[in-house]
Order: C-alpha cells, then structure tokens, then sequence
C-alpha cells in the first residue's frame, strides 16, 4: 500500500516533466485555447446586454414618438380658430366690428 502513493507521487511528476519539456506546444495552445473560449463567452455577454439595451431604447423611442403626436394633436386642436374666438367671445368678453364701428386708418 504504500508503493502506490509513491507510484502515483512518480506519475504525476512524470506528467508535469512531460508537459514542461515536450509539451510545451500544447500546453500553450491549451490555454490559448481557453483564454479565446472565456474571450467568446465575454463578448456574446456583452452582445446580448447591448441587445437587451438596444430593445429597451426602442421601446422608450416609441413612447415619446407616440407623446409626442399626442403633444401636436393637442396643440392643433388648441390652436383651432373657432376655439380662439369663442374662447375671446366669452371670457375677454370680445366681438367682431361691425362696419359702423370700423375705422380705417390711411
């Protein structure tokens, strides 16, 4: 029983020789590897956040493009010239000149 531990202790530093000396090439592709594979999970995160915020903007701009007609209907129908007059009419107390009342200045 204790042979193996010293086997398996002789088996891993064979292991970690072999990929320091020969394996380097590997061993560096390896973690070029997962360094290019956590760079791709990084970059579809970001991806889909800009996606999501993007939805978000669009949603907002629908919103204002829709207060903002509602804004211009309002406005036009404010602006209307029988409202003004009867608006003068009754509460400025207002009328229309007749034509004894009218004096042209020259």
């Amino acid at each position: 029983m204790s042979t193996q531990p010293a086997a398996a202790d002789s088996l891993i530093r064979q292991i970690g020789h072999d990929l320091l000396s020969v394996g380097r090439v590997p061993l560096v592709l390896l973690v070029l590897v997962l360094i290019s594979a956590l760079g791709v999970v990084y970059i579809t995160h970001q991806s889909r956040q800009l996606v999501a915020q993007q939805e978000q903007l669009l949603i907002e701009r629908d919103d204002l493009d829709i207060e903002w007609r509602n804004q211009l209907l309002e406005e036009n129908s404010l602006a209307e010239h029988s409202r003004i007059e009867t608006q003068a009419e009754k509460e400025l107390d207002m009328k229309r000149p007749n034509a004894a009342n009218e004096i042209v200045v020259p």
